[in-house]
């Protein structure tokens, strides 16, 4: 027998609607990762992100159906008083597995915008930042929630309490979910901005740049879910129709690392919106990004990221100004089967920039000219 009454059946639609969303594009990251050769540091942290979400997800439509949206007449009829305790166990491991699976899918899409991000150390370390404060934070909710009664097990357990147990006043868990909510919008805006001010010189065509700005930007809307998840937590302290309260919390909280991980996973899904959309990226940006360590036309100055091909990717920014190009010229022929290439051929150019062209004390040309001939 189950309980699984009033907003009971809301939590289970919410959760497997967006649960089966999250995964599915979880799926197609990996194909698509894979089958591209692309797979990063980002994509390992949001599969170990998958996870606790994954078990956030069982637990809370178990409890669901154990109690959890209930109201306390349900709870009255005869038979439904043992399912209290139940639905505080499943609520107890929604908190911990909640902050988890937030602290992965966030840290994934920052390690994500900081590849991007390329040499642009002061988003890197912005970055670096905004990563600190939302693991912190949320680390430290989570042990909170652990702790907050003596023992553990008094969080859900009635009857330890009267042998002497002990658990903080609801309305300190009410001030770390406010705390915590408030944190987890803030990154989320965030992140979701900072692809503004880098796109804003990059040499990319308009709809290149607004693919990637939109999809990145849809991290607005996870921090959605957090403002009206805050707007329920003052059920925390109600001591009317607790359980069924705490079903709207339940809600808008797993929406929140869901529709995270559903953003994180749509922006590396581009190789398979190209065609269908249309977003071609600019020739020369490619050109210009092959071959240095962040794509950003200073190959001496060492990414901590791997760089991918921006083909396949929302891309590394490449900033307008070139420092050092290199050239090769091919010509075939028809008179021979030698390939002829000597030190002679490579010249080397001073330029000079002004008004758009380059400057000699801007950097070398290399050109070099091979020719092939063939019978």
């Amino acid at each position: 027998m189950t309980l699984h009454e009033d907003l009971g059946p809301n939590l289970t639609a919410t959760v497997i609607t967006t649960g089966l969303l999250a995964f599915i594009t979880m799926g197609l990251r990996v194909y698509t990762r894979v089958t591209k050769r692309n797979w990063g540091v980002e994509d390992w942290v949001m599969s170990i992100g998958c996870l606790p979400l994954l078990v956030l997800t069982i637990v809370t439509t178990i409890g669901s159906y154990y109690g959890i949206g209930a109201k306390d007449s349900t709870f009255k009829l005869p038979g439904n008083q043992k399912y209290v305790e139940t639905a505080y166990f499943w609520f107890f491991l929604y908190e911990v597995f909640y902050c988890t699976s937030i602290i992965f899918i966030k840290l994934s899409i920052a390690f994500m915008l900081n590849r991007i991000a390329g040499n642009k150390r002061i988003f890197i370390y912005t970055n670096y930042g905004i990563m600190t404060l939302c693991a912190s934070v949320n680390l430290a909710a989570i042990l909170y929630i652990i702790f907050q009664c003596k023992p553990v097990e008094a969080a859900w357990k009635a009857d330890l309490m009267a042998q002497g147990g002990y658990c903080q006043a609801p309305v300190y868990l009410q001030n770390v979910y406010y705390f915590c909510s408030s944190v987890n919008i803030f990154t989320d805006w965030a992140t979701a901005l900072m692809p503004i001010p880098l796109l804003w010189n990059v040499q990319m065509n308009l709809n290149t740049k607004i693919s990637v700005a939109g999809v990145l930007g849809l991290g607005i809307f996870t921090s959605i879910s957090g403002l009206v998840r805050m707007n329920y937590t003052v059920n925390l302290t109600s001591s009317h129709d607790y359980l069924y309260g705490l079903a709207n919390i339940l809600i808008w909280g797993y929406a929140e690392p869901a529709l995270g991980m559903i953003v994180g996973n749509i922006a590396t899904l581009r190789p398979l919106f190209r065609g269908m959309l249309n977003l071609g990226s600019d020739n020369s940006v490619q050109e210009l990004s092959k071959g240095t360590p962040a794509g950003s036309g200073h190959p001496n100055r060492p990414h901590p990221y791997r760089s991918f091909d921006h083909d396949f990717e929302l891309g590394t920014v490449v900033d307008k100004k070139v420092d050092n190009l290199v050239s090769t010229q091919i010509h075939g022929g028809q008179n021979g089967r030698n390939s002829i290439s000597s030190d002679n051929e490579s010249q080397k150019h001073i330029l000079e920039k002004s008004d758009g062209r380059f400057s000699r004390n801007n950097g070398i040309v290399v050109s070099q000219q091979v020719d092939i001939s063939h019978s």
